[in-house]
């Protein structure tokens, strides 16, 4: 059988796997050694499967994951997610939809301690949602905002697909997580504003909060700027150059310990080394198993053929982009983020380099590839059948309908879309300010 033809098979074996429920680690694992024995032989499949897993698992750029994971956990531990929200809701809450504004924004500012979207979820869920409800807000209104809110922190650094697709793609790590800034805040940014000419048309989706004196409002301050000073530290230290990615989220994690000191009991301590632990294991082990089923794609050539096709066609590089882009988002009704990335980047990514080549357009720079893809993956969180956020806010909010969540999400993803297609008209967004950054 010629590669080509083996490689298609394992491409509707793995489905297969994937919907009839298996682990994307175990799925991708299997099919890529099956492959590679069928290719190379059995000891030679062993030995790569091995070399290739621990030859990339052991390097250094990874180690950022389990440290920005601990930094997260350890914010949660500190009270910083009730601090950031509190303090948004006594700023903004008095706007029409303020309630619902705040709970955006503190979304944002958790994100900037929590890279893993349906954590942000489950927690601002659990934080916001009383609130939410107390006030009477229209529980689409409020469970969209929570969800579609927690997706910010695939893009706002920390983000964990963020350090993933660099890992993928041989990218700068650094260079990538201030790329995601500004689009995180105009993601924020977008959603507020959304929200805002929502109420202001409908008041009845939920009432502006009344009372809220300017004492309060810098009093809710001072749960803040401990996170500010650790956002600033963190991302200040990659940006000037001063330390490596890694080494800016040993700092975090350690001012995120400090900052979680005087709240922090051994319960609570060995709870956050556990979860970072099973966190960074999940992640590794799909990281593992699709590294091997990548590798044996690229014995069977496939990576360079879909890419050549894709040149060939008749249409223009920036259409080639916009319907890699839809892929994504048909691919984020049925996989995860982190799958969806391992396992389409390697197979994309050499057309996006040769449209760079050839064009010289930004539009197809690795690094807003990797932004656009991440905003893409962002949209599948929220949107059905399997939008991940949505089945977390659901556990959060069981008396609230699936499909009045879902409902919920609807405006976030038209607002999405359009983000998305600013992006693209102006991909320099996104490279403001990597392309400053000192190297």
């Amino acid at each position: 059988m010629d590669p080509i033809s083996l490689g298609l098979i394992a491409l509707v074996a793995l489905t297969v796997m994937l919907f009839s429920g298996m682990r994307i680690a175990f799925a991708t694992a299997i099919c890529g050694f099956v492959g590679l024995w069928a290719l190379r032989g059995y000891v030679p499949a062993a030995s790569l499967a091995s070399t290739v897993a621990h030859g990339h698992l052991t390097s250094y750029s990874l180690l950022v994951l389990p440290l920005f994971i601990m930094m997260g956990f350890f914010a949660f531990f500190a009270g910083i997610t009730r601090d950031l929200y509190w303090a948004a809701r006594q700023w903004l809450g008095h706007l029409p939809g303020g309630l619902a504004i705040a709970t955006v924004f503190g979304s944002a500012g958790f994100a900037a301690a929590c890279g893993a979207s349906t954590a942000s979820a489950a927690v601002m869920g659990k934080i916001a949602l009383p609130e939410l409800k107390k006030f009477g807000y229209d529980d689409k209104v409020a469970t969209g905002a929570v969800a579609a809110g927690g997706t910010m922190a695939t893009m706002i650094p920390p983000s964990v697909l963020m350090v993933i697709y660099g890992f993928i793609a041989e990218e700068s790590i650094g260079a990538l997580l201030l790329a995601g800034i500004l689009p995180g805040l105009m993601e924020a940014v977008s959603y507020g504003l959304m929200l805002w000419v929502r109420f202001k048309i409908n008041p009845e989706l939920g009432p502006p909060i009344r009372g809220i004196t300017w004492s309060e409002r810098f009093r809710s301050l001072k749960g803040v700027w401990g996170m500010v000073v650790l956002i600033i530290l963190v991302m200040g230290s990659i940006y000037t150059g001063l330390a490596t990615p890694t080494e800016s989220a040993a700092v975090g994690a350690i001012g995120a310990f400090l900052m979680a000191l005087p709240r922090l009991n051994w319960r609570s301590f060995k709870d956050t080394m556990l979860e970072t632990a099973k966190t960074s294991g999940m992640i590794f082990a799909i990281v593992a198993g699709v590294l091997i089923f990548v590798h044996f794609l690229g014995f069977t050539g496939m990576p360079g053929i879909i890419a050549e096709s894709i040149i060939t066609l008749d249409i223009s590089p920036t259409l080639v982009l916009i319907l890699i882009l839809l892929l994504y988002l048909f691919l984020g009704m049925f996989l995860d983020g982190i799958g969806m990335l391992l396992l389409t980047v390697p197979l994309v990514l050499p057309t996006i380099h040769h449209l760079h080549e050839s064009t010289g357009n930004e539009l197809f720079n690795p690094i807003v590839f990797g932004v656009l893809v991440i905003r893409m993956i962002e949209i599948g969180l929220i949107t059905p059948p399997v939008g991940l956020n949505v089945y977390v806010l659901k556990g959060v909010a069981p008396k609230v309908k699936m499909g009045d969540i879902f409902k919920g999400c609807g405006w976030f993803v038209v607002v999405d879309l359009i983000n998305v297609a600013i992006l693209i008209s102006f991909p320099a967004i996104i490279l403001l300010i990597p392309t400053t950054m000192i190297r």
